[in-house]
């Protein structure tokens, strides 16, 4: 795993020059524009760290057709979990309206493959980034996953040019493509090169056995939920337990990058999980209410 090296610059001048005295913020958004790099399982992951370290966040869900985050939390985190239409002018105003209004320190946006176009016009159209540093207080990580494909590189490529020095950057290795060095593309690129120089940080996602992925994926089950289920044995409880082990040592390196700096708030989730109750049981009630309305009626003999 490459480390920044604590002589070069950091990259981004995204530093607090508001013109406010909001405390700062962090964006995190999980980009990658290609299917399958394994966006949504870094999301799922980092998210599941949050919840266990106590640290306030509101994720966004951009995939409106495969919205993991969603899925694997919605029955106790629904709450935190929003939704925006990036693929419709006018359909992320509120993600910029939430972030101006919330207190919550930490923002996750997980965006959708193929989304990179919708995403450059929203923000040339808003100076997103700029209103985000200067109204806002808020700084901004793009976490771009990779595979091995050249298209990686180009998609890599083109957020650079997007974002320039105006977010920070951090570039994740998912090892269910490969070893970290059969990354060659990649690791052969001036591109990388470039960015290294400039204080990129780059991660690697460790690859959870298909096994025990499948059996998250077939349950709908956070990474929590996965190790506690009544189905679950010894052995998916204890390679899903390492995984997320060894992906928080991973990502140690960008910590600061992430959100994982912030001040815990241990009341933030319970009373998340409380709220997410309440409004299932009150679901419940109505949807009984409805079923009882729409019984038909027994003739009573005279």
């Amino acid at each position: 795993m490459t480390r920044k090296n604590k002589e070069q610059p950091a990259m981004s001048n995204n530093t607090s020059s508001n013109t406010n005295d909001k405390p700062q913020k962090r964006l995190i958004i999980i980009t990658g524009d290609k299917g399958g790099v394994g966006k949504s399982t870094f999301a799922r992951a980092i998210f599941q760290l949050y919840i266990n370290k106590h640290l306030p966040c509101v994720a966004y869900e951009a995939d409106l057709r495969n919205p993991q985050i969603e899925r694997y939390f919605q029955k106790d985190y629904r709450p935190i979990i929003r939704y925006i239409d990036i693929f419709h002018r006018g359909g992320a105003d509120d993600l910029l309206i939430n972030l101006d209004e919330s207190d919550c320190p930490i923002t996750l946006l997980d965006l959708p493959a193929q989304s990179g176009g919708f995403f450059e016009s929203y923000v040339k159209e808003l100076a997103f980034f700029e209103v985000l540093k200067t109204e806002i207080n808020c700084r901004v990580t793009m976490v771009s996953v990779i595979s091995r494909v050249l298209d990686s590189i180009n998609v890599l490529e083109k957020l650079r040019e997007l974002c320039k020095d105006q977010v920070d950057y951090t570039v994740v290795k998912n090892l269910f493509h490969g070893e970290e060095e059969k990354f060659e593309r990649y690791n052969d690129s001036s591109l990388r090169q470039n960015m290294l120089a400039e204080g990129l940080i780059e991660l690697v996602m460790p690859d959870l056995f298909y096994k025990s992925y499948d059996f998250l994926d077939r349950h709908a089950l956070t990474f929590n939920e996965g190790q506690t289920h009544k189905e679950t044995n010894i052995v998916i409880k204890s390679r899903i337990k390492s995984w997320l082990a060894e992906f928080e040592a991973q990502i140690k390196p960008a910590f600061n990058l992430l959100g994982f700096d912030i001040q815990p708030d241990d009341c933030y989730y319970p009373a998340v999980v409380e709220k997410s109750k309440e409004l299932r049981e009150n679901e419940e009630k109505e949807k009984a209410k409805n079923q009882d309305a729409n019984l038909p009626s027994q003739d009573i003999a005279a």
